[in-house]
């Protein structure tokens, strides 16, 4: 009997330490996204900044969004679509295909036919231009 004991012991320690060893190590590292991967989804019209005033979405005539597509690894497609609230006239209504994007200190650059356009820091997409008057102005949408 005490030979019958020490035997189911043995066999519960093995399945013991079968079960153990084969299992899935928990720390399985997961391959970071490219750049493309990273920056695509949807942003928000959420401020203007012109002539030193920054102005919310809330508050200003605009509205829309960015949507960026991944294209490859490095490359993306972006859709602006940032109307007048009032009157739905067109702001920045454009398709963007093949923008580059490369990362520098945290922040990425959204670079077209060799120019830098746009910068993404964090979730937010930061677009700087001038308008058909002239003017400055910074556009800014969130994730």
């Amino acid at each position: 009997m005490k030979n019958l004991f020490s035997i189911k012991h043995i066999a519960a320690l093995f399945i013991l330490l079968i079960s153990v060893s084969s299992c899935k190590d928990d720390k399985d590292e997961v391959a970071p996204a490219d750049l493309a991967t990273k920056v695509s989804g949807k942003y928000i019209f959420s401020e203007l900044e012109f002539e030193g005033k920054t102005v919310p979405a809330d508050e200003s005539n605009l509205k829309g969004d960015i949507q960026i597509t991944k294209k490859t690894a490095t490359t993306i497609d972006a859709s602006l679509n940032i109307r007048s609230k009032s009157t739905n006239e067109e702001f920045m209504v454009y398709d963007v295909s093949d923008i580059e994007v490369s990362e520098t200190s945290g922040t990425i650059d959204l670079i077209y036919e060799g120019e830098k356009v746009a910068r993404i820091k964090g979730k937010k997409i930061i677009i700087s231009a001038t308008d058909d008057s002239g003017t400055d102005f910074t556009l800014t949408a969130t994730r």
